[in-house]
């Protein structure tokens, strides 16, 4: 349902993100209710201020997502089969062979690779056996699209938990459009056709607060699992999104993490098919993203567990001492940054994997694997869209066109220079003398160095890459 200011800042690079919030809309504040009464509220929609253009939590749900990124594909000159069911694929040393059906006719598809992107009952992802490891959560859970009518404003995301139940009240785009979820009634368990109507009273119950429902566009019930794959990689078959990893709702993450998996693995894809780029640099899309979905699987189901248990001594420890904990955390200036680059996912880093190195000997506050630091000037990551590298040179000099034309001669892929001076911004970062930032497609820096050599330039490529 929304949209978090990492993935915005991948939209901003493809020229979308403008559209984005167009047709969206900003989430406010954040409110905690309990039997009707407020535990906690933040205001949310300047939380990560001076951390990203989009400093806030941002609500475009997945069917816009995937109208937008089959727009944006168009206008680059493809199109997708619609209509096209998979059947099965064989690999071999150099391609994969894919038969799907299409319109009742047997379709035979050759490709260097395949990226499963075909969700949590993934049919590539059972075919290749992958482990899928996790289980189910015991409850039953609904969704509904409404339109609804209360005294709160309509910018307000609101999560109420009780001892047996639990529902969220997310906005959407739309004169006072929410979405809700929560637990399903297990009351309800044994009788069929159910509408929203049947159980629009425990929700009721469940918020606590004055509020009618005036429409109902959708509604469905269904069950939450928590699962994560081994590996994202099976030869030339590669998992991205819900076929490698799903979660509870907690946090609004799996959507988000699906599309960085998918930019994570594109760029790599590209160069690599495009010639300059070795087939090992494909090892690193697992390497990177297997830990996030890891990490994430585990705070997602312990988040859920806690918010939506109906053990009794859970439910003591919700109602007695986290709700407080909460409060407290939710007021505090000082935690809030550290809540919104989690929940943003803008502090993920990739530190201590093959394409991060660090050998500058500055003290500085940000390492190799790290997004770049944000500089706190609106469109700040637009001058990095370029389909390519970046070397960024913070120093009082500029790179002489000499050395400019020697690394684009020693390193055949694109590689755009881009010069800034010793600032005070760069200052705060730790940055006291010259150096070089090399930063990848996705905006996440690559290598670290205070002086131009071109062996160890050379060495750092030479794994990946193809090199002069």
């Amino acid at each position: 349902m929304a949209v978090t200011a990492r993935s915005l800042e991948i939209y901003q690079q493809m020229g979308l993100s403008d559209t984005v919030i167009d047709e969206g809309t900003p989430i406010n504040s954040f409110n905690l209710y309990f039997f009707g009464k407020k535990k906690a509220e933040i205001k949310i929609s300047e939380i990560g201020k001076g951390l990203t253009d989009f400093s806030y939590l941002f609500a475009f749900e997945q069917s816009k997502n995937e109208a937008l990124l089959y727009q944006n594909l168009q206008k680059n000159g493809h199109d997708v089969l619609w209509n096209t069911e998979f059947s099965n694929l064989t690999q071999n040393e150099n391609n994969v062979i894919t038969i799907a059906f299409h319109n009742d006719e047997v379709k035979k598809i050759t490709s260097r690779y395949v990226v499963a992107c075909d969700g949590a009952k993934s049919p590539i992802r059972h075919q290749l056996n992958f482990p899928f490891h996790g289980g189910n959560y015991e409850n039953k859970f609904f969704v509904a699209d409404t339109v609804l009518d209360w005294n709160l404003e309509y910018d307000k995301l609101v999560i109420a938990p009780t001892n047996n139940n639990f529902c969220g009240f997310f906005p959407l785009k739309g004169e006072k459009w929410y979405r809700v979820l929560g637990t399903f009634p297990k009351e309800f368990y044994d009788k069929k056709d159910i509408a929203f109507e049947d159980i629009e009273a425990v929700v009721k119950k469940t918020l606590g607060l004055p509020v009618t429902f005036e429409k109902v566009n959708w509604f469905s019930i269904y069950n939450l699992h928590h699962r994560c794959v081994d590996n994202f990689r099976n030869k030339r078959v590669f998992l991205a999104g819900d076929s490698a990893h799903i979660h509870s709702p907690a946090g609004g993450q799996g959507m988000n993490t699906g599309l960085q998996d998918a930019y994570n693995l594109g760029w790599k894809l590209a160069f690599e098919i495009q010639g300059f780029a070795k087939e090992t640099l494909l090892e690193t899309y697992n390497e990177e993203r297997l830990p996030f979905a890891k990490w994430l699987l585990r705070f997602t189901d312990r988040a859920f567990r806690i918010m939506t248990s109906e053990q009794w001594h859970i439910a003591f420890f919700r109602r007695t001492i986290l709700i407080p904990i909460i409060q407290t955390v939710l007021s505090s200036d000082l935690l809030k940054p550290t809540i919104f680059k989690t929940i943003s996912q803008i502090a993920y880093s990739y530190h201590g994997k093959k394409l991060s190195l660090n050998e500058s000997k500055q003290k500085l506050k940000f390492d190799a694997g790290d997004r770049l630091p944000y500089k706190n000037e609106i469109g700040f990551y637009r001058q990095f869209s370029a389909k390519g590298f970046y070397l960024l040179h913070i120093a009082h000099e500029k790179i002489s066109p000499q050395t400019q034309a020697e690394i684009s001669k020693l390193i055949p892929i694109p590689i755009t220079f881009w010069e800034d001076l010793p600032s005070e911004h760069w200052k705060k970062l730790g940055i006291s003398s010259e150096l070089f930032i090399l930063l990848r497609p996705d905006n996440y820096i690559g290598y670290l160095f205070d002086s131009y050599n071109p062996e160890k330039f050379k060495d750092y490529f030479s794994e990946n890459f193809h090199i002069f």
